[in-house]
């Protein structure tokens, strides 16, 4: 027995197709480390650094009672619109030195001994159309003397939320030329984030585009993850450190936190389009999900009251959100839905990292460095998109081989329809002739000649013959015109072949399956056989079996390989294609958990095929 090796055989063949590929792959891989090495070469440890483990905290009304950073995160006794101190003593001499504020909803003033540097508060705002209450997210530059050096740097950070109060402002010192490198170095993370899912909406947006012109049909699917991919891109931007320094404090946290509304709200909406079993429930809680989502926006908008003070609410919402999909997911994976079955772990494991992060904004301890949040979005969304790309080149090659099949059976059809045709005048003739020889078999059944009677009937039943059109070997139809054509084209090469087929009218296998089977199980024999000088010897045997579920083909034809044309050292490319054939029949087998034997000999080729159709 041959056991087949075709992938070794596909290497072989394309080995060399790798190597532009290759050079073209390491081209971009030498560019990109090139910029991410400028981007960071300018900055170092020593022109650039965050400030943590120095400072030291206190509450403005209670200076006694301190704290130092390395072992506070957040002081917890400071309640909205009470002012927290932080404050150190410089130490280490920068050239040009420079620091780096970011604050989170929260008003800050900067004293360098007692001279004030910096200061931003209600009354050094421009009014807005949300009032002067929100402090957004701050960003901040702040130029130091050159003698700074020995002098006690303090901060006051106040806030007017409750989820905000408390917590320590980011700062980061060092020199002024190294800045915007550090800024962009601890910023690439969101970066790429941007970079990747504008990439990812882009290129959905522009196939939804073609889709549109091609078939007229907008694809809802892809429209809510093409909005989902460009939040999360947006969010990304909005929620960075780089975008602190281009944006107002206002703006960057309004479009942050309503980004951060939105991403959740297209994420759950696009699962639920792609739910089968658990839709229908899913349905609502997307719908509750929404309008109460929308309401306290509203709320936001008509009264005096801020984004981040009822930001906790839409998180609250969330949490059950979370738990919702969780379930949903797994309902519909249980159900064999292939979207689901694929994506749960991955969608599980993102809704649980959520619920965590919403638990932590609903009881107010939650400020990361790190948007967390987004990444995992960016996760889900690139498990998303690899999937959805997996699934239409897969859908696409089913639409190819559908099409191959449709012209297969075309041409079938065409290859009879002469037959049919001349079967048909044959049938017109046999009317005139039948109804001549219906009167004459009446006659002589008035005469009282029987024999004569019989022997009429005789040819009568025997003229019926040809009103056969095509040849029945099974009951199944498609089975039937691959036999029939391969059969008239045997007769033309001088090869006799002996089908059998007991088939029901019809099988669980799919049409273009069992089509690609018979033609290259036929044309690999034909092939072969066809090569053979002395026609006597060309004999094909075919017998296909279907009972218990299983579907058991043996092909079987002689092959005189010492004396057919190969012997005469004519060049052919029959080897390649029997690899063909057989690596067809082989992939098809192991779709339907087939056994494939390929055995032969100087005188015999033999293949036989078990398929489970349970």
């Amino acid at each position: 027995m041959k056991k087949l090796n075709n992938e070794i055989l596909k290497k072989k063949d394309r080995k060399i197709s790798w190597v532009p590929y290759l050079l073209v792959v390491l081209v971009f891989m030498a560019i990109g480390i090139f910029f991410i090495q400028a981007l960071n070469t300018p900055f170092s440890k020593g022109s650039m650094a965050e400030i943590k483990d120095t400072w030291v905290y206190y509450a403005k009304d209670d200076p006694i009672t301190l704290f130092k950073s390395r072992y506070v995160k957040r002081l917890n006794s400071v309640s909205t619109d009470e002012t927290m101190v932080m404050e150190r003593t410089m130490v280490r001499k920068v050239p040009n030195p420079t620091l780096l504020i970011q604050g989170n909803h929260q008003w800050l003033t900067v004293t360098l001994n007692g001279e004030i540097l910096y200061q931003y508060n209600p009354n050094t705002v421009k009014p807005t159309p949300f009032g002067k209450k929100n402090p957004g997210n701050i960003m901040t530059e702040v130029q130091l003397p050159k003698n700074y050096v020995g002098k006690i740097l303090r901060i006051e950070v106040k806030s007017p939320y409750k989820n905000y109060a408390g917590i320590p402002a980011r700062v980061f010192i060092g020199e002024a030329d190294s800045l915007m490198s550090y800024i962009v170095s601890v910023s690439m993370p969101q970066i790429l984030i941007l970079i990747v899912c504008t990439f990812i909406s882009i290129a959905i947006m522009i196939f939804i585009g073609a889709e549109l012109i091609k078939k007229q049909r907008l694809n809802w699917e892809l429209i809510l993850l093409a909005c989902f991919a460009l939040t999360i891109a947006l969010e990304a931007a909005a929620g960075d450190i780089l975008a602190g320094l281009l944006f107002s404090p206002l703006v960057n946290s309004t479009l942050a936190m309503l980004l951060a509304i939105f991403t959740p709200i297209f994420l759950i909406s696009y699962y639920c389009l792609k739910m089968q079993q658990s839709q229908k429930y899913y349905r609502l809680w997307v719908f509750f999900h929404i309008s109460f989502d929308l309401a306290i926006l509203l709320w936001a908008v008509l009264t005096k009251v801020d984004l981040p003070e009822v930001k906790f609410y839409i998180d609250a919402a969330n949490i059950f959100g979370t738990l919702a999909t969780t379930i949903a997911a797994i309902t519909e994976a249980h159900q064999k839905n292939r979207f689901f079955v694929i994506c749960t772990p991955w969608i599980v494991l993102v809704a649980m990292a959520h619920c965590f992060i919403y638990i932590t904004s609903v009881v107010q301890s939650n400020f990361y460095l790190v948007n967390i949040s987004g990444l995992l979005f960016a996760v889900i969304l690139l498990v998303i998109f690899t999937y959805t790309l997996v699934e239409g080149v897969a859908r696409s090659e089913k639409n190819k081989r559908q099409m191959h099949f449709l012209e297969l059976k075309t041409e079938l059809l065409e290859d009879n329809h002469a037959s049919v045709i001349t079967h048909l005048q044959e049938l017109e003739q046999l009317r005139k002739d039948f109804r001549q020889n219906l009167l004459l078999v009446k006659d002589l059944g008035e005469d009282g000649n029987l024999p004569a009677v019989n022997e009429y009937l005789g040819k009568l039943l025997e003229e019926t013959n040809q009103l056969d059109i095509i040849g029945s070997f099974s009951e199944h139809t498609l089975t039937n015109l691959i036999l029939n054509r391969y059969q008239k084209n045997a007769e033309q090469r001088s090869i006799a072949v002996n089908f059998e087929a007991k088939l029901p009218a019809t099988l669980t296998v799919a049409d273009d399956d069992l089509s690609q089977i018979l033609v290259h199980l036929l044309e690999h024999a034909m092939r072969e056989t066809y090569a053979i000088h002395d026609p006597k010897e060309r004999q094909i045997h075919l017998q296909i079996q279907y009972s218990a579920e299983k579907l058991e083909i043996n092909c079987s034809h002689t092959a005189h390989y010492h004396t057919n044309i190969f012997e005469q050292g004519i060049t052919t490319d029959f080897p390649k294609k029997e690899v063909l054939d057989l690596f067809v029949i082989e992939k098809i087998a192991k779709k339907y958990q087939g056994q494939l034997n390929h055995a032969k000999d100087e005188t015999k080729d033999q293949i036989k095929l078990l398929l489970s159709l349970n």
